[in-house]
């Protein structure tokens, strides 16, 4: 038998084009360790005050400087706050003409301090200046196909690319069905695709309304990105695996952890699509029922500001959490070791209507009475029986609270 000398041991590690072949993770079952912070507030914003109006805030960035910028997706515009708590100014207004709003629901920094609002259809970036002016329109990857649109869920900046869950939806009118491509992919700063990073196809019918989980979930389901460029997927629906990978694609990690997803009640199930009414030719449809007996594994993931990943697993959703817990986490380092479990509390945190925003790991942002406000903005657009609930129950003012960890 041969002995595999230094250089060649490093060569068996390197495929042909030079890369080095995805490491495989193995994390522990039980964290190493656990550790509970109360977040210490800042400043809020709401609460019925009489000098500002919000409507539905659904996205912060925090600035360089301190400033946060807040996503008003009802009202079509960003308020900009002072790290002391005070409105500095309010960008945007609603409306189709350039620099103007159709209801964004996040946003990014651009350079020269202008930011860019992520409209999810038909899915651009709208560029704002510092003094409101327009400062023009990002389509990542060009514009929709003839008799389709396209759309954008989610969009961060890292250095001089954006990493974004784009799509697009084409119809068969003749048919009644449809095909959609989902692509979680890496653009430069003019929007040419430069990578892709996971993709979904799916075809709909829409004679027949099916919430079929199984074939809607994909690795682009849940993902962030990382200041270094790592680029955090969810590949396994009811598995605890994370795929790392580059802004060139390619796979460098691969993480598993030991572990049992949470399994549903019936009326969990059930509750996946009370809130789909799709109304076909003047009759409201049944929707076909396919949920999965278990929860996703993993819900959600986010990337602090020196690199740890946050992931919120199925039992660290807020729902199922106690009242005052506004978070919980499994902490991995960049280096891919599982760090800690981390509990966040807030004082009357309420899981069934408060939501946690993460910022960049330090700093983080509660939003009071968020999916109460969400249901009053929907009722809203039209639709009746959602107006009816809407004015049976009393909703409650939607309030920010602005965190840090002491």
């Amino acid at each position: 038998m041969k002995t595999l000398t230094a250089s060649l041991l490093l060569a068996a590690l390197l495929n042909i084009t030079g890369s080095v072949f995805a490491a495989e993770v193995a994390l522990p079952a039980d964290p190493p360790a656990r550790r509970t912070i109360e977040l210490v507030e800042q400043w809020r914003l709401g609460d019925d005050e009489e000098d500002i109006l919000l409507g539905v805030i659904s996205h912060g960035v925090l600035g360089d400087a301190g400033q946060m910028y807040l996503v008003d997706r009802q009202l079509s515009q960003v308020l900009i706050i002072a790290p002391d708590g005070e409105l500095l100014t309010t960008l945007g207004r609603e409306g189709e003409g350039p620099g103007e709003l159709n209801q964004p629901h996040a946003m990014l920094l651009l350079e020269d301090g202008a930011i860019g609002l992520i409209q999810g259809f038909p899915g651009r970036i709208i560029g704002i200046n510092a003094d409101g002016s327009p400062a023009g329109d990002i389509t990542l990857g060009g514009g929709a196909e003839e008799g389709g649109f396209s759309f954008i869920r989610e969009c961060v900046r890292i250095g001089d690319h954006f990493v974004a869950n784009t799509g697009r939806m084409v119809f068969d009118m003749n048919t009644g069905k449809s095909d959609r491509t989902a692509t979680l992919g890496v653009y430069d700063l003019q929007g040419t695709q430069t990578a892709t990073i996971a993709e979904h196809t799916q075809e709909d019918d829409l004679n027949r309304q099916v919430f079929d989980e199984a074939a809607d979930f994909s690795e682009l389901n849940e993902w962030a990105a990382g200041p270094d460029g790592t680029v955090y997927t969810t590949p396994a629906h009811e598995e605890y695996v994370l795929t790392a990978r580059d802004l060139q694609g390619t796979v460098r990690r691969t993480l598993r952890r030991p572990f049992t997803a949470r399994k549903r009640t019936q009326a969990e199930k059930d509750e996946l699509t009370n809130g789909i009414n799709i109304v076909m030719n003047g009759q409201r449809m049944e929707v076909d029922n396919k949920s999965l007996d278990v929860d996703r594994a993993i819900r959600d993931l986010a990337v602090a500001s020196d690199g740890r990943l946050f992931v919120t697993n199925c039992y660290q959703y807020r729902a199922h959490l106690p009242v005052g817990t506004a978070g919980r986490f499994d902490v991995i380092s960049p280096q891919g070791e599982f760090v800690e479990e981390l509990t966040l509390m807030v004082p009357d945190f309420d899981g069934g209507q408060d939501v946690l925003f993460f910022l960049d790991g330090k700093h983080f942002m509660v939003i009071k009475n968020y999916d109460s406000a969400n249901d009053a903005m929907d009722a809203g657009f039209g639709d009746e029986g959602r107006e009816e609930q809407e004015e049976a129950v009393d909703v409650e003012p939607l309030a920010v609270i602005f965190l840090v960890m002491p």
